[in-house]
């Protein structure tokens, strides 16, 4: 199914997988580095960032230094008032995203914009080498991850069928506990598919989830992401006797890749192609998330 190359581009109707193809090449926003402290505030699409990227900044608000308000909708009118008062206590506000007026950088709404604020959060907080690192490993990973990839070769279409019709439980470490709620959501905007994470500390759920409901263990599967820790291997055991299976998804076996946030970056793009595919499986089309964009269009809209 995921080799016949005409139904997948079929189906795909904006070219998500060209896109995904092309996207480590594609930043060409501001590569300069703000004055530090660092704080962060998101919203909408850009909601995840704060974990995901907690090795690169400070705190959530800081009265010096620089701002960050990613506004990437779903603000409800936050964003504004919050530059403005980060702007009156001393700290140099930046401004990003969509639907607000002349943000810093202008960031397109959609599946891939994670990318996007990533990038640019590297860069801006002295993380340059991380983010070149980053986006090296993307390249070389993605000649393997193209549809043109045979199944059996293609690491991403084997996960998808891994996880076909089966509901993923992410396993983070706390290194990338933050990792769990953003490939969560790609799962869902791009694959389609219901995914849910173990938290910070995957234990304590995986210790009791399924004791009041054993079989409904038959219709799960674990996703480890990234390098495992001694929680994860303990929840794993755990997990072993309770769900279908336990799958992985790892950096390169290569990989030069020191810094949390550059591997973060790399397990989402890993992540996204493998949610590309789980929606084709479903013969559904993973660009399109017709709800969530009316949605954000309307909460966008001023009152009247």
């Amino acid at each position: 199914m995921l080799d016949a190359l005409q139904d997948l581009r079929d189906l795909d109707s904006e070219n998500l997988l060209p896109r995904l193809a092309s996207l480590p090449s594609s930043y060409d926003g501001p590569d300069g580095t703000r004055p530090e402290p660092y704080g962060l505030m998101a919203y909408g699409e850009a909601a995840r960032l704060p974990a995901a990227f907690k090795h690169w900044i400070d705190a959530p608000l800081v009265l010096s230094g620089t701002q960050f308000v990613f506004a990437g909708g779903f603000d409800y009118g936050d964003a504004v008032p919050l530059k403005l008062n980060s702007e009156l206590t001393g700290a140099d506000t930046v401004l990003l995203g969509h639907g607000v007026h002349e943000p810093t950088l202008f960031v397109d709404p959609g599946p891939l914009s994670f990318y996007t604020y990533a990038n640019y959060l590297g860069y801006a907080t002295g993380h340059q080498e991380a983010v070149a690192a980053a986006n090296r490993s993307m390249q070389g990973l993605a000649p393997s991850l193209l549809p043109e990839v045979e199944t059996e070769r293609n690491p991403a279409k084997t996960l998808a069928w891994h996880l076909w019709n089966r509901v993923p439980l992410l396993l983070t470490s706390r290194r990338h506990s933050g990792l769990g709620a953003a490939v969560q959501g790609i799962f869902a905007r791009v694959g389609k598919s219901l995914a849910i994470t173990l938290g910070e500390h995957p234990i304590e759920v995986a210790t009791g989830a399924f004791e009041g409901r054993h079989q409904f263990g038959d219709d799960v599967v674990v996703l480890e992401l990234g390098q495992p820790d001694e929680e994860m291997l303990l929840a794993r055991e755990v997990l072993e006797t309770r769900v279908a299976q336990v799958e992985r998804l790892e950096l390169p076996a290569n990989s030069e890749l020191t810094d949390p946030g550059a591997e973060a970056l790399v397990l989402w793009y890993q992540s996204a192609w493998v949610a590309a595919y789980l929606a084709l499986l479903h013969k559904l089309d993973p660009s399109i998330n017709g709800v969530y964009d009316a949605v954000r269009e309307a909460q966008l809209q001023p009152e009247a």
